[in-house]
């Protein structure tokens, strides 16, 4: 009986110990913006997020033993919500800029830009910000775009312009097929796509800019841990698979 009871206590202890050292994957929540094809937006079937940036975030998080859940928000919400520490990380085809990294260190992953889009029937053919004087365009808030354009009409680049400020690419986007806008700025490969897939056309790139994962300035572990991963994720085929997946018809 009592090497029956020893034995029993063995095998506790040992389970105990294995089942101890099993380490369940740290919560990792990235704050986004699903409205913005291809790059993060809301599947209509299943309610889930998915693009280009919500495979890579949990394809990068999963290689640094990260469990990712995505938190979406406002864009103009998740730098500050970084900065308040709602958030941990922050990935939405988000521009790095001297301003944003001030708040929270950024890991670069994709060469962007700034593009006017009209509508595809459209006579107006904007080929510079002076070419949007006495127009209506719009813009998201919180985005470079917007930026560019009101730095453009400081500058008088631009006058007697018209902007309106949208919390979501998609409203501005009817918008401007309805015809009550005469342009958008909006990020280039997103630009393509609406360009490609709908009825709008690309007129002119503004800037070129770089988009990349904002992390929490007071986590330099998890900033390594996540620029590690994707440093690997880009020197395998992982990195040319979401490529092709997400911008092969752009």
């Amino acid at each position: 009986m009592k090497k029956f009871l020893v034995l029993t206590l063995l095998v506790m202890v040992t389970f105990l110990i294995f089942t101890g050292c099993k380490q369940t994957p740290k919560t990792l929540k990235v704050g986004t913006s699903a409205d913005y094809p291809p790059f993060e937006y809301v599947d209509e079937k299943t309610g889930d997020f998915i693009g280009f940036d919500m495979d890579l975030i949990r394809l990068v998080g999963e290689k640094a033993g990260y469990e990712v859940e995505i938190v979406n928000m406002d864009f103009d919400s998740i730098i500050p919500s970084l900065e308040k520490k709602k958030i941990d990380a922050a990935i939405a085809c988000i521009t790095i800029t001297e301003d944003r990294t001030k708040i929270a260190p950024a890991i670069p992953y994709w060469d962007t830009g700034q593009s006017i889009i009209v509508k595809g029937d459209s006579a107006f053919k904007p080929l510079s910000l002076g070419d949007l004087s006495g127009k209506k365009v719009g813009v998201q808030k919180g985005t470079t775009g917007e930026e560019i354009l009101d730095k453009g009409i400081e500058n008088n680049e631009a006058t007697n312009v018209d902007v309106r400020r949208y919390t979501s690419v998609i409203l501005g986007m009817l918008d401007l097929q309805n015809g009550a806008i005469d342009a958008m700025i909006i990020d280039t490969p997103v630009a393509n796509l609406y360009g490609t897939k709908y009825n709008y056309v690309v007129t002119t790139e503004l800037a070129p800019e770089t988009a990349g994962i904002f992390v929490d300035k007071d986590n330099q572990k998890l900033f390594n841990d996540l620029k590690k991963a994707l440093d690997e994720i880009k020197k395998g085929d992982e990195w040319q698979k979401l490529v092709e997946k997400y911008f092969s018809g752009t």
